[in-house]
């Protein structure tokens, strides 16, 4: 190495790098002078590269390694192909990263990663962040993710305009519009969940979306709130009121206050007021729960139906919209204007016919009916007038 090489790789270690730059190093722009105009800005390139950033106390944070490398001495810049890194969380493996081109301005003050951007982590869970531009400020523990981002969790995708990845925290920021698909590996079923802003913490599960959200899954049933938060790794989401679940097949829709949404189970939980609106029906209750794979509604409390001709009202009432049955259990009172009739029994069935009128009464169940007639209808018959 002569003089000339030997100064400029000492001014390169003097840039503040903590890596190892190992290379077959060859020198571009640097021997040819022209009297007037000014010397050309010395560059490197490298057959290998390998960075590495530690703390304080010594910690590893982040490994970046490239099989080709170039390096601007005046703008401390390096380009890197194809490069791959490890980042380290209490010293262990956490993510992988690569990408197709790198970018290190001010000797990896800033990274800025280009094309098929991938953020792996390192657990079972393998949740994947990904896109075409990432920016990266080491010192900060940030990542932007603004050109088709998405995070994928192996059970949930994200998809949003821009994600913030806070790599110390875990807590992935994304910016809307919002969508985030999931699908039910057993039954094959999709959910599209619409919405705004929002933040995940990846470590925990937490899940925040102000709103408003909607939900559309592939079987025709939809779901609005006005936002949502709740926990992905325990599987659940708590669905802020006003909450609208529109059933499959124009089988009714149901509205109601904060609900816990159970997507795991496949069920909707809530100790909340509730109304469900049939073709020609209306039922009333506190607290409801619908269990989708069986096609159940049950209202907890205070079960309330009412049809043009007559009311029920029941301690509970549970409905199956799929066989069109309804089940109203405890001091059930049957009320009906035309005849007008009341009628009590400790359990009532009914059907739901086409037009969705709810049909009462069952063969052979005990009840008591109280039929009210007309003043008419009460009167003494009068005896005929007989003239001799």
């Amino acid at each position: 190495m002569n003089r000339s090489e030997q100064s400029m790789l000492g001014r390169l270690s003097r840039c503040g790098l903590a890596a190892a730059l190992v290379a077959s190093a060859w020198l571009t722009g640097c021997t040819t002078r022209r009297p007037i105009a000014l010397e050309p800005t010395p560059s490197f390139v490298f057959r290998s590269l390998d960075l590495s950033q530690r703390a304080d106390d010594g910690k590893r944070g982040w490994d970046l390694t490239s099989p080709e490398a170039r390096y601007d001495l005046s703008s401390r810049t390096i380009r890197a192909r194809r490069p791959e890194g490890v980042l380290y969380r209490n010293d262990q493996p956490h993510y992988r990263i690569t990408a197709d081109l790198a970018t290190m301005l001010r000797d990896g003050e800033l990274v800025v990663l280009e094309g098929s951007v991938q953020l792996r982590q390192l657990n079972q869970r393998g949740l994947t962040i990904e896109g075409d531009n990432l920016i990266w400020t080491p010192s900060q523990s940030r990542m932007v993710i603004n050109q088709r981002p998405k995070a994928n969790d192996g059970k949930a995708q994200i998809r949003s305009r821009e994600l913030v990845f806070q790599q110390d925290t875990e807590v992935l920021k994304f910016k809307g519009p919002t969508q985030l698909n999931r699908v039910d590996a057993i039954s094959s079923t999709s959910t599209v969940v619409k919405g705004g802003n929002g933040t995940w913490n990846l470590k925990s599960g937490l899940l925040q979306a102000p709103g408003p959200v909607q939900a559309i899954q592939s079987d025709g049933r939809t779901l609005s709130a006005s936002g949502l938060d709740g926990n992905t790794r325990q599987g659940y989401l708590d669905l802020q009121k006003p909450v609208t679940l529109v059933l499959e097949n124009d089988r009714g829709q149901i509205n109601a206050g904060q609900t816990r949404w159970l997507f795991t189970a496949k069920q909707f939980q809530s100790d909340q007021p509730v109304q469900a609106d049939l073709k020609n029906s209306k039922v009333q209750g506190r607290g409801f729960k619908l269990d989708q794979t069986s096609g159940t509604v049950i209202i907890a409390n205070d079960c309330r139906v009412e049809q043009t001709l007559e009311t029920l009202t029941a301690r509970r009432c549970a409905w199956n919209w799929r066989s069109e049955r309804v089940v109203a259990d405890g001091d059930v009172v049957l009320e009906r204007t035309k005849p007008e009739q009341i009628t009590r029994a400790s359990r009532m069935e009914a059907r739901i016919s086409e037009d969705g009128e709810v049909r009462f009464g069952q063969a052979g169940a005990r009840v008591e009916s109280t039929i009210k007639l007309s003043p008419a209808a009460q009167e003494k018959p009068r005896r005929p007038q007989v003239s001799f």
